[in-house]
C-alpha cells in the first residue's frame, strides 16, 4: 500500500505523489533519491492507469507510474511558464489541422503531415517540449498528456499512444480532452513542487539545490509582463504583440500590474482580447481597438431580452461543432426572428431588438474580421472590420451573425467576452460561430431550391437564392451542400473552380 501525498482535486486536476525506498541498483546523478510513484488525475480519471507485459507474457494492472520523481518535478519548474500561460500552437513552418479539437491532435496531426520534414516539423518539437508531459520520461513511462492555456482555462489532453521505447506499456484511458482553471492547476502544481523540495537535513544532492534555487526564483520574481509575453507571442521576452498592447496601454494609463502568485490565473481582457490578435497588427489598428472595448465598457451591460438568451455552452466538450452551431442558430432564430415568413433572416433588427451595438471600425488588413464584446458590465458590442477581405459586400452580415454566437454562448465563468475572430483563435469555437451564423442567415425554411430545378440552371437558381437570402453564393453553395439540399457532386459542378 502506498501513501500517497495529494494535491488538488480529483475531479478537476490533481496529482498524487509518493516517495519509495525499493529503488532500482543503478541511480542517475541527477535523480539520486527520488525514485517514487505517481498519479495524475483530469475529471475524475487517472491518466496513470497502466497495464504491462512482462516477458512471460504475463500482463499486470498498474495504477501509477514508479519511476524517479526528479525528472517530472525538473520539467515542470523548467517549463513553469510556457507550460502555464503560452496559448499559441505553432505556426511558421507547419501547418496546422484547423479541425483539431486539442493541443495533442493538433501536434499528432502535424507529426503525421511533417514528421519527415525537420524544417517544418521542429518548431512543434520544440513547443512539445514545454507541453508534452513525455518530454519529462528520461528513461521512464509517461502518460501521452498535453497541456495548452486557453484564456482563464488549461486543457488537458490525452490518450493512449504507445510510447517509443515502452511498447509493453500500455495505459488504458481512452483519448479525451478537459479543461481546469489555471489556478486550479497551478496551486496543485506548486503544492506539488513545494512538497518535493522540503529539505531533507540527511542527505543533499547538487540536483536539487539546483532545482530549489530556480524554484525561490520563480516564486519570487514579479511575472506581469514575461506571462503576457508567453500568452500573446511565445516567448519570454516582449515580441510584437506584447510590445504592441503595453505601449498602447501606457499611453491610456492602464498597464497590467505584476501579479503577487507565480502565475497569472486570470487575463485582463484587453490581454485576452490581444491573444488571438496576428503579431503584424498595426500600432493604430490596437490603439482604436483598445478604444472600442474601453467605450463599450462605460455604458450598460445586457438587455434583459438578451440576458434571457445567453448560456455557457463550452465548444470543446461537443463532437461536432458545427452539429452544434447549427441546433443553437435554429434555437434562437425561433425565439427572436421578427418575421419568420420574410425571405431572408433580418440580423440587423434583430441584433438591435437585442441591444447589441454593432460598430463598423478600420482595424487593418491584419486586424481581427470581427470582435465581439460583451458581459461584466460591457456594453454587447459588435465590431466589424472594414479593412477585412470578407467583410466587403454581404459578408458583413456574416460576420455579425458570427460574433452573435460568441456574445450568446462564449463567455466562460462571468468573465468579459472580447473575442477577436481571427485564424488564431480556436478552431472549436470558431468552427461553431461559423456554423451558427450559416444556419442563422440560411436557415431550412428559407435556405430551399425549387424541387424542380434542373441540373443546367443551378448555378443560376443559387444565384437568385443567395440575392434573396443576402448571403454570398459560395457561402450558399456550402451551406446547401451540408444540409443536403444539393449533392456532393452538384456542388463540385457549381463551384467556380
Amino acid at each position: 500500500m502506498i501513501n500517497f501525498e495529494t494535491f488538488g482535486d480529483k475531479a478537476d486536476f490533481a496529482l498524487e505523489f509518493a516517495l519509495l525506498s525499493d529503488s532500482i541498483a543503478a541511480e542517475p546523478e541527477e535523480s539520486k533519491g527520488s525514485w517514487g510513484a505517481w498519479r495524475l488525475w483530469v475529471a475524475g480519471v487517472n491518466l496513470c492507469d497502466i497495464r504491462l507485459q512482462g516477458a512471460d507474457g504475463y500482463t499486470s494492472a498498474v495504477q501509477e507510474v514508479r519511476w524517479f520523481l526528479a525528472p517530472v518535478f525538473r520539467w515542470l519548474v523548467d517549463n513553469w511558464m510556457p507550460l502555464l500561460h503560452e496559448k499559441r500552437l505553432p505556426q511558421e513552418g507547419t501547418v496546422v489541422d484547423r479541425r483539431s479539437c486539442s493541443a495533442r491532435d493538433a501536434y499528432l496531426a502535424t507529426l503525421e503531415s511533417a514528421g519527415d520534414d525537420p524544417a517544418r516539423f521542429y518548431p512543434w518539437q520544440e513547443w512539445a517540449g514545454r507541453h508534452s508531459l513525455r518530454s519529462a520520461s528520461e528513461g521512464g513511462i509517461v502518460p501521452d498528456v498535453f497541456f495548452q492555456r486557453m484564456e482563464d482555462e488549461i486543457e488537458i489532453s490525452w490518450g493512449n499512444r504507445i510510447q517509443p521505447g515502452a511498447e509493453a506499456a500500455m495505459f488504458m484511458a481512452e483519448s479525451g480532452v478537459a479543461r481546469a482553471s489555471v489556478d486550479c492547476v497551478a496551486d496543485a502544481l506548486a503544492s506539488a513542487i513545494d512538497w518535493f523540495l522540503v529539505p531533507n537535513d540527511s542527505v543533499v544532492f547538487d540536483w536539487k539545490s539546483e532545482l530549489t534555487d530556480s524554484w525561490t526564483k520563480i516564486k519570487a520574481g514579479p511575472i506581469g509582463k514575461s506571462a503576457v509575453s508567453w500568452y500573446l507571442d511565445s516567448n519570454p521576452k516582449p515580441g510584437p504583440l506584447t510590445k504592441t498592447i503595453l505601449s498602447v496601454l501606457e499611453k491610456l494609463k492602464n498597464p497590467p500590474q505584476p501579479q503577487e502568485s507565480p502565475w497569472l490565473g486570470t487575463l485582463s481582457p484587453e490581454v485576452a482580447m490581444f491573444g488571438d490578435l496576428s503579431p503584424k497588427i498595426t500600432n493604430p489598428a490596437a490603439a482604436k481597438l483598445l478604444a472600442e472595448y474601453f467605450k463599450a465598457r462605460s455604458e450598460t451591460g445586457d438587455s434583459d431580452t438578451l440576458k434571457s438568451l445567453v448560456s455557457e455552452q463550452p465548444a470543446w466538450v461537443h463532437s461536432s461543432p458545427w452539429h452544434n452551431g447549427y441546433a443553437l442558430a435554429l434555437e434562437v432564430l425561433d425565439k427572436i426572428d421578427p418575421a419568420p415568413k420574410a425571405s431572408e433572416s433580418r440580423i440587423e433588427t434583430m441584433l438591435e431588438n437585442l441591444g447589441v451595438r454593432v460598430r463598423e471600425v478600420k482595424l487593418g488588413r491584419h486586424g481581427p474580421r470581427g470582435v465581439a464584446l460583451a458581459g461584466a458590465s460591457l456594453k454587447p458590442t459588435i465590431l466589424v472590420n472594414l479593412d477585412h477581405l470578407k467583410n466587403e459586400h454581404r459578408g458583413k452580415r456574416f460576420t455579425m451573425a458570427h460574433e452573435l454566437c460568441h456574445i450568446l454562448f462564449d463567455r466562460t465563468s462571468a468573465r468579459p467576452l472580447t473575442h477577436t475572430s481571427t485564424p488564431w483563435a480556436s478552431p472549436t469555437v470558431e468552427q461553431r460561430a461559423n456554423a451558427f451564423a450559416a444556419m442563422f442567415l440560411m436557415p431550412l425554411n428559407r435556405a430551399k431550391l425549387s424541387p424542380n430545378t434542373r441540373r443546367s440552371d443551378l448555378k443560376n437558381e443559387i444565384g437568385k437564392l443567395a440575392d434573396r437570402l443576402k448571403v454570398s453564393r459560395a457561402a450558399l453553395r456550402q451551406h446547401l451542400a451540408n444540409i443536403h439540399e444539393i449533392s456532393q457532386e452538384e456542388l463540385e459542378f457549381v463551384s467556380p473552380y
